[in-house]
């Protein structure tokens, strides 16, 4: 009864924690050779953020960010022509996500 007790406590916890995330990409720059992410976290627990771009996920680790914290992805070297639309997915390891759709000037 103990295992069943502790095991339906962590998954509250872990549900918790889930719920309370909260964070957005706050700023994209591109250079012509490298895209450039910014994620905000603006929740109240620390998260794990990967972002993907069409087929790309990146990076390979997840990035770390603190609540209330901000943090660059590291840059991505990607290939886009002016006027492309792309769309930004951050998504943490709890399998939430945010979308930012970026116009290449």
């Amino acid at each position: 009864m103990t295992i069943t007790a502790e095991d339906y406590a962590e998954a509250v916890i872990n549900m918790t924690d889930t719920i309370s995330e909260r964070f957005i990409i706050e700023h994209v720059s591109y250079n012509g050779t490298y895209l450039h992410v910014w994620v905000y976290n603006y929740g109240d627990v620390d998260i794990e953020v990967k972002i993907q771009v069409g087929n790309v996920s990146h990076p390979d680790e997840w990035i770390e960010i603190e609540k209330e914290g901000f943090a660059e992805v590291p840059p991505l070297s990607y290939t886009a022509e002016k006027g492309d639309e792309l769309i930004i997915r951050a998504y943490t390891r709890r399998e939430n996500n945010v979308y930012y759709r970026y116009l290449v000037p």
